[in-house]
């Protein structure tokens, strides 16, 4: 029995326009054909074969999500397009070496070709991508935050979900953790939402109780938080170009996965 798809999957749109004032262009997980031959729910099969008829000008691709489970980087990689795998658990506010890591990746993508396009998705191209993706825009390329949300979901179609991003983007207090609660697709062009399960989590438990603690900035104080932020060190402005602070024969390499039992469940937003 082929596993299950990932949950809230299916009612997002495959793939959303390019953001305005940038060439980043930001979509779903493409699955497996198996996996998606078998759910009669799916109307718009999304593998990376489609990924790439849907957008042929692509420099390369970040991969978002905490698996490496969901498509081979070799179909990419075949085609000439380079593919970067962040590690980054769901409903975190992700270490800001991983925020420096993804920025200084799409600055060295976009430097491999003036024309092309960089990709980014996590599970649903939606809240760790928001957050990442506005993030460059903030801090690489000077738009006002709030510009750079707007930017983001009108271009994916879709509001960001997660407020802890939203505060963490804007500066402002932290919610509480939405951990269990409902969550609401707000689309921009339908306003229709779509509920979930509120006892569908975004992630894997084992991994959610093994990174919590060390990724949530917010288990330190609100001050320590915005002094962390305004001393970070990150670079600014409109740098686009190829930067060569990194080992590119092996920064691509596919990283080793240790073997899993087979009953792996895609239900959760890894």
């Amino acid at each position: 029995m082929p596993p299950a798809i990932p949950d809230r999957w299916v009612p997002y749109k495959a793939c959303g326009n390019v953001i305005e004032g940038t060439r980043i262009i930001c979509f779903k997980v493409p699955l497996k054909k198996s996996v998606q031959a078998a759910n009669k729910d799916i109307k718009q099969i999304w593998t990376v074969p489609i990924l790439l008829e849907t957008v042929p000008n692509l420099a390369g691709v970040i991969d978002l999500t905490n698996t490496a489970r969901y498509y081979n980087p070799e179909e990419l990689q075949s085609k000439g397009v380079l593919h970067k795998k962040i590690y980054m658990p769901g409903r975190i506010i992700p270490p800001e070496e991983k925020v420096i890591e993804f920025m200084d990746t799409v600055d060295e993508f976009l430097g491999k070709d003036c024309e092309a396009l960089v990709g980014v998705h996590c599970t649903h191209g939606l809240n760790r991508t928001g957050y990442m993706v506005c993030r460059y825009m903030r801090d690489r390329l000077g738009v006002p935050v709030k510009d750079a949300i707007k930017k983001f979901e009108k271009a994916r179609g879709y509001e960001i979900e997660r407020e802890n991003y939203l505060a963490d983007l804007l500066g402002t207090k932290p919610p509480p953790p939405d951990l269990g609660k409902e969550t609401v697709i707000k689309s921009i062009a339908s306003g229709t939402p779509y509920k979930r399960s509120p006892l569908a989590e975004d992630e894997d438990p084992a991994d959610a109780n093994r990174d919590r603690d060390r990724y949530n900035r917010y288990n330190r104080s609100f001050n320590n938080r915005n002094h962390d932020r305004n001393n970070s060190g990150r670079g600014t402005g409109n740098d686009n170009g190829f930067r060569k602070s990194r080992d590119t024969e092996t920064n691509w390499r596919r990283r080793s996965e240790p073997e899993r039992k087979s009953s792996y469940d895609y239900r959760h937003d890894y």
